[in-house]
């Protein structure tokens, strides 16, 4: 049976050029050219001053964390529904993660929680971007600049996604984006750090290239450091991808709207539907079983890994995990926990593939055999 993919690139001749000259070029005194391409052309694309490539996601997360001085004796409140290194990166500080709930149609942090989780010690908010949706960044900047909280945005998912025409990532003190292998954009790894504040941007730079300090002696270095610099190569691999953005949010659209046209509306399956008021890159094919078991959910997927289709169940809630394990009552995140399904949505689906998955999805919720006839159904 062909492989129907959870997730995956949409790789071009511009790609492999760029890869290529990487390789033949971008040694001794250019060894960091493509590096700088990179980190010049992201802060255009996105519309920041500063930008700093670092190899994952997480190291751009947490020299945010670093940059905004978080440490311990400091509450950080963390959108509860995100893959777990959005709340490590807190963590690594010493700083608490406070989880608050999400909205239920963007998975994104509920604003009208982070009112009611803040006291003396509460520092920073963090949003998650999450599935490429857009957080309600209005009411997250009114509701942090009320209270003096500094806003990180986690928009490793959501590169491509604007709110109200300004970039996910670019509208808190520092944000930060990824483009792992199942991104909208790819490098295999690969993160970027962004920030419009010279500051900020000035301390990430130093925490992520162990704290050097050539000024008082070569190698010298002034603080606990770290190695987060992303290589050459892999820097000309996201160059292309981020110079081609267009094309793979159109490409993402094509494939979001064809399971829009067969699954909207579907009695057993709650597709998650773009706002209207935000801009979306349409990266991943997110939704919920209506009947909210996670036995079921759990089955389908299995069920349809036997097929070849890989679908993913949604995240476990942070909140729920043991090095954290906060006795709260977030039911929304619960419900992704439980019920959540993100459906493939790589690059390389074409419409026969999504009709595939959609018919198949159907058949085993509704219990039928291949022939359309009624079974007893063990989910």
């Amino acid at each position: 049976m062909k492989k129907i993919p959870l997730a995956g690139p949409f790789i071009t001749q511009k790609e492999i050029d760029y890869v290529h000259d990487a390789v033949v070029n971008g040694w001794y005194e250019t060894y960091d050219m493509h590096i700088r391409r990179l980190e010049e052309r992201f802060a255009e694309a996105v519309g920041v001053k500063y930008a700093i490539a670092t190899y994952c996601g997480t190291h751009a997360l947490h020299l945010a964390a670093l940059a905004l001085q978080l440490g311990p004796g400091d509450e950080v409140i963390v959108a509860d529904q995100s893959y777990i290194a959005t709340a490590y990166a807190i963590s690594y500080t010493g700083a608490e993660c406070v989880f608050a709930d999400v909205c239920p149609d963007t998975l994104c942090i509920d604003p009208a929680q982070i009112e009611q989780l803040i006291t003396p010690r509460t520092k920073a908010v963090m949003v998650v971007h999450f599935g490429g949706f857009c957080c309600d960044m209005d009411a997250v900047m009114r509701i942090a600049e009320k209270h003096g909280l500094t806003v990180i945005e986690d928009a490793c998912q959501s590169f491509g996604s604007c709110w109200h025409g300004r970039h996910t990532g670019t509208i808190g003190a520092a944000g930060a984006f990824s483009f792992q292998g199942s991104k909208i954009a790819v490098g295999g790894e690969g993160g970027m750090f962004v920030t419009n504040d010279e500051n900020i941007y000035r301390r990430a730079r130093h925490f992520g290239t162990f704290c050097r300090n050539d000024a008082v002696q070569y190698l010298w270095s002034d603080g606990i450091g770290y190695n987060y610099r992303i290589s050459n190569l892999t820097a000309a691999l996201i160059l292309a991808q981020v110079e081609r953005i267009d094309a793979l949010v159109a490409n993402k659209k094509r494939i979001f709207e064809c399971y829009r046209e067969q699954l909207e509306g579907h009695p057993q399956f709650e597709l998650l539907v773009p706002r209207s008021d935000a801009g979306f890159n349409y990266g991943y094919v997110l939704g919920y079983l209506r009947s909210g078991n996670r036995d079921e959910r759990d089955q389908l997927v299995d069920k349809l890994a036997a097929e070849n289709i890989h679908l993913r169940p949604g995240y476990p809630s942070m909140h729920r995990m043991p090095p954290y394990s906060q006795d709260r009552l977030l039911p929304n995140s619960d419900r992704y926990d439980r019920c959540g399904l993100v459906l493939p949505s790589a690059h390389s689906l074409t419409e026969t593939d999504i009709a595939v998955v959609c018919e198949r999805l159907d058949r085993v919720l509704s219990g039928k055999t291949e022939s359309g006839e009624a079974v007893e159904c063990d989910i």
